[in-house]
């Protein structure tokens, strides 16, 4: 199965320079719960559509700035929370 992963380094960063220091104002300024933006940020669930999407209309980043795909044991990293993501059939 392949895994999306955000480089939560870098994100932090990028949060920090728009002065997103929290989850609440993270997640209202996605347009998220703050409960989902809280598990997205802990690898406790995979990003959809729509905070994906938020995450680029509101930072200036591509994709592949702050997200990546693995796939298998890819994402030992410490500096990365792994999201899952459905493999495409």
């Amino acid at each position: 199965m392949a895994t999306l992963i955000i480089d939560s380094e870098r994100f932090k960063q990028l949060r920090a320079e728009q002065g997103l220091d929290t989850v609440q104002s993270l997640a209202a300024a996605l347009g998220v719960d703050k409960g989902t933006a809280s598990r997205v940020l802990n690898g406790k669930a995979a990003p959809g559509p729509h905070f994906i999407s938020s995450v680029l209309l509101t930072f200036p980043v591509k994709f592949e700035d702050v997200f990546t795909i693995v796939s298998g044991d890819d994402h030992a990293s410490e500096a990365v929370a792994p999201l899952e993501l459905a493999a495409a059939s």
